[in-house]
């Protein structure tokens, strides 16, 4: 038997075995369910505060698998097919990749230092770069043609 404890400053309910006794010996399936969706409430307010996208990711997953249960322990649905929890994954996946194409647009691409250190940054798709690269970039062009 697993005992799982989270800590404090994540938010997350302590989850210890007096808590699990406490909850699922004797206890109503409509507690139960109280429980799950006050969980899943919980997670979808740490969603909304947290400024890490895996944080995001982590507490967005936690409270679809809490409403899930809940609404399996209400007799809601009878099974959810293996596709459907592909696609979930699909889509998560297609949005992770979506929002790494973002991350650029307050680093320079090539020296990684802030916008508010290197001032405004010119961007591209998926990239950006300061104007002391781009005109390192713009010698180096000038440079090479130079050469040929």
């Amino acid at each position: 038997m697993y005992t799982i404890v989270y800590k404090k400053e994540f938010g997350v309910m302590a989850v210890d075995q007096d808590f699990r006794k406490k909850l699922f010996r004797g206890a109503k399936i409509e507690d139960v369910i109280m429980e799950l969706e006050k969980l899943s409430q919980l997670c979808e307010e740490k969603t909304k505060n947290s400024q890490s996208l895996e944080r995001q990711r982590f507490y967005e997953g936690m409270a679809i698998a809490y409403t899930t249960v809940a609404l399996k322990l209400k007799g809601e649905f009878d099974y959810i097919e293996p596709k459907v929890i592909d696609e979930l994954y699909h889509a998560v996946e297609k949005n992770l990749t979506n929002t790494v194409h973002t991350e650029h647009v307050d680093t320079c691409s090539f020296c990684r230092r802030s916008k508010d250190e290197v001032g405004e940054l010119a961007l591209g798709p998926g990239v950006s770069i300061c104007g002391e690269c781009l005109k390192f970039g713009e010698e180096v062009i000038k440079a090479n043609a130079h050469k040929r």
